[in-house]
C-alpha cells in the first residue's frame, strides 16, 4: 500500500506546500544563507524519509503556484479575480515566484534530491540515487525554463558558497541529461539491503519503470532544445527507440488523496479560493469549435464562465482532488514521437503517433473508445496541413489541449520554441514588466535572490540580457 501524504502547512496563499511529517534537515540555503534554518525540522532523516517527500514535492510543483502561474500565461487558464486575475494581465514580479523558487525548488525538491544523493552514496543505495537524480533533472529543468540561468553547481554547499553563482542555461541542460544517463546506470546496479518499497511514491521500487521514465525524460529535455541542436530530431528518436514506457499503467504517477490535505493543488487551490480560477477563452473556443468530446471533462460551464472545478462534480477530471500528475504523461511522450518524426519527413508515422497521443488522453481521461472515434477520424490527421509548419502547428495545438491542467511547463516551452499554439496577448496586459506585451519568454528571479545572492544575481540578468517578461533566455534565442 502506497503511503498517504499530507500537505497542508498553513502559510502565505503562494506557498508551495511542505510535508510536515516527512520533516528532512536543518537546511541552509543557496538564497538565504545561515537564516533559512527551519527550527521545526529536526536534524538529520533517513531515506525512507526523503524519497516521498521528494517525490510529492516534484508532482506538486507541477500544479502548485508555478503551474498556475505558467496555465495563464500559457492560456490553459484565466485569472478571473485577486491575484490570478493580475497574472492574466502580466503583473508577475520578482515576489510572485519567491516561495516556489525557495520551498517548491531549492529548499524543496532540489534539496531533497541532492540530500538522497548524499546519503545514498554514503550508504551504497544505488536505487535511491537513481531515482533522486531523476527528480533532480526534473526540478531542475523547471527552475531552467522558468528563469534560464540558475544555481546548480554551487547550490548545496551551504556555508562554502553562501552566494551561489549562476549556471549557464547550456550547462544546466548538460547537467540534466548526464543526471539521466547516470540515474540510468545507478537503476541497472545490483539489489542493495533494504532498497525502496513502499516509500518509492510511484513505482515502489520498480527500477525498469524508473529506467523507462528516465529515457522519456531524456527525449523531453532533448527536444527542448529544438532551437539550438540541429540534430534534435535525430536523438530523441534514438533515445525512445532504446525504450520508454508505452502503457497509461507504466507512466510515472503520482496519486494524490481524495481528502484536503492530500489533494492535488490545482482543484484544491479552486476549492479554497472559488471564482479566481477558469479555463481561458482561447483554450475553451478551441475545443468547442471542433465538438471535442473532452471538454466536458475538462470544465463546465457556469454563469458563462468554463469552470475546472465544481464541488458538486466528480465528472470533471482535474477538479477532483485526487486526480493524479504525471511527472511525464504518456500523451506527452506519444505528442515528442510525432513530432520529431515530422521533423524527419516521416509524414506517415508522425499522424500515426499523432493519433495514438490523442487516444492516450481520452484514455487518461477516462473517456470510451466510443467517444473517440468520430472526432480522432475526423480531426487527427494533417490531412487540411499542407506545409510543414501548418502540420506542426495543429500537432502542437493538440499537445497543448492534452497538457491542460498536467504540465502548462511544458505547454509554454512547446510556445517559446515553435511559437505554436497561435495565442494572443489579453488585451488588458500589463507593460510595467513587459514592455512588448508579448505572451512572455521568462519569469523575473525571485526577491530573495535580489536581496541575498545580488552579485550573482545581477551579472546572471547582464549576461542575460535584461529582467523582464519579455526577454528570452538561450535555449529560445
Amino acid at each position: 500500500m502506497k503511503q498517504k501524504i499530507n500537505f497542508r502547512q498553513a502559510k502565505h496563499p503562494s506557498t508551495v506546500y511542505r510535508l510536515p511529517f516527512y520533516f528532512l534537515i536543518l537546511f541552509m540555503s543557496c538564497n538565504f544563507g545561515n537564516t533559512n534554518i527551519d527550527p521545526t525540522r529536526p536534524t538529520d532523516a533517513n531515506l525512507k524519509e526523503i524519497l516521498p517527500a521528494a517525490i510529492a514535492q516534484t508532482a506538486h510543483n507541477l500544479t502548485s503556484i508555478g503551474g498556475r502561474v505558467t496555465g495563464i500565461v500559457v492560456q490553459h487558464l484565466e485569472g478571473t479575480d485577486a491575484q490570478p486575475e493580475g497574472y492574466s494581465q502580466y503583473l508577475i514580479d520578482e515576489r510572485t515566484l519567491d516561495e516556489f523558487w525557495k520551498t517548491g525548488l531549492y529548499v524543496g525538491a532540489l534539496k531533497d534530491c541532492h540530500l538522497l544523493i548524499e546519503k545514498a552514496n554514503e550508504e551504497d543505495k544505488p536505487h535511491y540515487r537513481g531515482i533522486a537524480k531523476v527528480l533532480m533533472a526534473i526540478n531542475l529543468g523547471i527552475a531552467t525554463s522558468f528563469w534560464g540561468e540558475v544555481p546548480y553547481e554551487e547550490a548545496f554547499d551551504g556555508v562554502d558558497h553562501l552566494q551561489p553563482k549562476y549556471d549557464s542555461q547550456s550547462s544546466i541542460y548538460n547537467n540534466i541529461q548526464s543526471l539521466l544517463e547516470e540515474a540510468m546506470e545507478d537503476l541497472q546496479e545490483p539489489i542493495s539491503n533494504n532498497p525502496p518499497s513502499n516509500d518509492d511514491l510511484i513505482f515502489q521500487g520498480n527500477t525498469e519503470k524508473w529506467t523507462a521514465t528516465a529515457r522519456a525524460l531524456q527525449a523531453r529535455y532533448y527536444l527542448h532544445l529544438s532551437k539550438k541542436e540541429p540534430q534534435t530530431a535525430t536523438k530523441v528518436l534514438a533515445t525512445i527507440q532504446l525504450g520508454v514506457f508505452q502503457t497509461l499503467e507504466n507512466q510515472p504517477l503520482f496519486e494524490f488523496g481524495s481528502s484536503i490535505n492530500e489533494a492535488n493543488p490545482l482543484p484544491l487551490y479552486s476549492f479554497e479560493r472559488p471564482d479566481q480560477l477558469a479555463m481561458s477563452d482561447y483554450l475553451y473556443q478551441l475545443l468547442d469549435s471542433t465538438n471535442d468530446p473532452r471538454l466536458s471533462r475538462l470544465a463546465i460551464v457556469e454563469d458563462g464562465v468554463p469552470i475546472i472545478y465544481h464541488k458538486d462534480s466528480t465528472h470533471l477530471f482535474w477538479g477532483n482532488f485526487n486526480a493524479p500528475i504525471p511527472l511525464i504523461s504518456l500523451t506527452e511522450l506519444y505528442f515528442i514521437e510525432a513530432e520529431v518524426h515530422l521533423r524527419l519527413n516521416n509524414l506517415n508515422l508522425a499522424e500515426t503517433i499523432f493519433k495514438k497521443a490523442v487516444i492516450a488522453h481520452f484514455e487518461q481521461l477516462g473517456m470510451k473508445i466510443s467517444t473517440q472515434e468520430d472526432f480522432i477520424q475526423n480531426y487527427i490527421h494533417f490531412n487540411n496541413q499542407n506545409t510543414f509548419e501548418e502540420q506542426l502547428e495543429w500537432l502542437i495545438q493538440q499537445k497543448h489541449i492534452a497538457l491542460f491542467a498536467q504540465n502548462s511547463i511544458e505547454s509554454w516551452i512547446d510556445y517559446r520554441r515553435t511559437g505554436y499554439p497561435n495565442i494572443a496577448p489579453p488585451v488588458n496586459a500589463n507593460s510595467s514588466f513587459n514592455p512588448s506585451l508579448i505572451i512572455p519568454r521568462r519569469y523575473l528571479y525571485p526577491i530573495s535572490e535580489r536581496t541575498s545572492n545580488q552579485i550573482q544575481f545581477n551579472e546572471a540578468i547582464q549576461r542575460q540580457g535584461g529582467h523582464l517578461l519579455d526577454v528570452n533566455i538561450w535555449m529560445f534565442e
